[in-house]
């Protein structure tokens, strides 16, 4: 089984190891930074998605109206793109109520995954459906949780910033040593 440091190019990759490690640590620190602020990391990731949101917004108004599309079509794509940026507007506006609001969502689309993959696992039975189970029964158990603790669950964004962070610059730490281990292969010379 070759790595990705493999495939990707092992010569050029081995060089820049050092800059995958630095890369790793910077998020990893980030990460950890995020998880014991969890309330500013939740606010600043609130503030982030309302950006976000305004973008999408201005990029689904610019969509509406490029391109050859039915008149129906066109006010959806504006009437989708005026939605994400009042939305975004609201989260810029006030993080402290978009991080209960996203929170919510967040809750909400956990149990939704809990249900349908308790249902996959249940109603099809593949070879993993016992894992599948678990993660439903925790998928809704958490979704439960972050609704019934709202407002103090609302910084439970900030700890997945966190966590993911963290869980990405250790990647990254791992992908460096993987490409500073990885043999290297010499060129061929010309024929």
């Amino acid at each position: 089984m070759r790595t990705y440091v493999d495939i990707a190019g092992g010569e050029d990759l081995h060089r820049r190891w050092k800059w995958f490690v630095a890369l790793g640590v910077v998020i990893a620190v980030l990460g950890l930074i995020a998880l014991f602020n969890a309330v500013d990391a939740t606010l600043v990731t609130t503030i982030f998605v309302g950006f976000m949101l305004l973008f999408a917004g201005g990029a689904q108004i610019a969509g509406a109206f490029m391109g050859p599309q039915s008149a129906g079509r066109r006010i959806l794509h504006g009437f989708l793109g005026v939605l994400y940026i009042v939305v975004g507007l609201d989260l810029v506006a006030n993080p402290l109520a978009g991080a209960i609001t996203l929170t919510l969502v967040v809750a909400i689309f956990l149990v939704i995954d809990g249900i349908s993959r308790l249902w996959t696992a249940f109603s099809r039975r593949p070879a993993e459906w016992v894992l599948l189970a678990v993660i439903g029964v925790v998928d809704i158990l958490l979704g439960a949780w972050l609704w019934t603790g709202i407002p103090f669950t609302g910084v439970a964004i900030g700890f997945f910033v966190g966590f993911q962070l963290l869980f990405a610059g250790l990647t990254w730490i791992a992908m460096g040593w993987m490409a500073r281990s990885a043999p290297v292969v010499a060129a061929a010379a010309p024929a």
